[in-house]
């Protein structure tokens, strides 16, 4: 990609399917909106959903080189070895639907977190330890419950984030709503709210409803860096942009530099969409799932219109120009 963006990686949704759901090639094929995490040995670990013709969503995981290539053989069924702790109540949808996954180390164990889509009477967000050497889960699926607090029906957006040895997640974006995780035990991971910073970006198009969460933000400098997402009507139907904001370490964690304007995570033409929508009333997408700190870049993993992965690289000035001091704002 030319400008000052950096490079953009676009992968095949074909290169991205594991051996052992093969028979999903012969038909419409969707690999999107991956996580990633650098690995030990310097290269990275890409996760992301499989949507085949048969519907079911499952989550594949891969490896890639230092420059952002499949490392071939290294793609696996992740979902078929997810195990839930029994007995459990969840309904069949819970143990058969598995979506946007993201990537992230807590506690120095690598895990896996996803959700269960949208369902009555409502959804679920599970964590997963990933033995890194096997790209394996380990032990059970541990649901996140949010504690003391009525909770949405729809979660799909709780980002994940470790700080000073704490479990952390942001609830919310607006209101900043931070809450602390508890890794304790094998079970269900509870949640509370620990701090709660009302505000607003009050120079980014309000048309676009607020910004929404993304990926698992990461530190660089004294803040913490949220590339997230925002949604709005569009001619063809609802259009998903990225977004990008700061906030501090410390309690209360409250906002410190804001967006003006969506984020332009590429100057190249997009690829033209290859099927179908896979939902009829979403029109573009683009959705960041991954953020990672490389040296003075990010590299932020995203998906394309439920179709694609994509992997593109900003420096941290190009990041900056898109941002302003909140409280100059309010």
């Amino acid at each position: 990609m030319s400008g000052s963006t950096g490079s953009t990686f676009f992968f095949d949704p074909e290169e991205l399917l594991p051996q052992a759901w093969s028979q999903l090639a012969a038909g419409p094929l969707h690999t999107f909106n991956p996580g990633i995490e650098r690995s030990a040995d310097g290269n990275w670990i890409l996760s992301y959903r499989v949507v085949g013709a048969d519907g079911r969503r499952r989550i594949g995981i891969c490896r890639l080189d230092q420059h952002y290539r499949l490392i071939p053989g290294t793609a696996a069924a992740l979902s078929d070895r997810f195990t839930f702790r029994e007995p459990n109540s969840y309904p069949a949808v819970v143990l058969d639907w598995f979506a946007d996954p993201r990537l992230l180390r807590l506690q120095d164990k690598l895990f896996v977190y996803w959700n269960s889509g949208w369902h009555e009477p409502r959804n679920h967000q599970f964590l997963h330890e990933i033995d890194e050497a096997t790209l394996r889960p380990v032990g059970t699926a541990r649901e996140l419950v949010l504690a003391g607090a009525e909770r949405r029906k729809l979660e799909k957006n709780w980002m994940l984030f470790g700080q000073a040895g704490r479990s952390l997640a942001v609830y919310s974006a607006q209101p900043q709503r931070v809450l602390e995780c508890d890794l304790g035990g094998s079970g269900e991971i509870n949640c509370r709210e620990i701090a709660n910073t009302d505000w607003a970006p009050t120079d980014y198009p309000a048309c676009h409803g607020g910004l929404r969460g993304g990926a698992p933000p990461r530190p660089a400098g004294e803040l913490l860096w949220s590339f997230c997402h925002t949604v709005h009507d569009g001619p063809d139907g609802y259009c998903y942009r990225p977004a990008v904001y700061a906030f501090h370490a410390t309690p209360p964690f409250a906002p410190a530099a804001i967006p003006v304007a969506p984020l332009k995570l590429t100057r190249e033409p997009l690829p033209v969409r290859r099927h179908p929508r896979l939902n009829p009333a979403v029109d573009e997408v683009v959705y960041p799932c991954g953020a990672v700190r490389d040296g003075s870049n990010w590299v932020v993993s995203w998906g394309l219109n439920d179709e694609r992965c994509a992997i593109s690289i900003l420096p941290q000035s190009f990041v900056d120009a898109g941002v302003v001091p909140w409280r100059t704002t309010v």
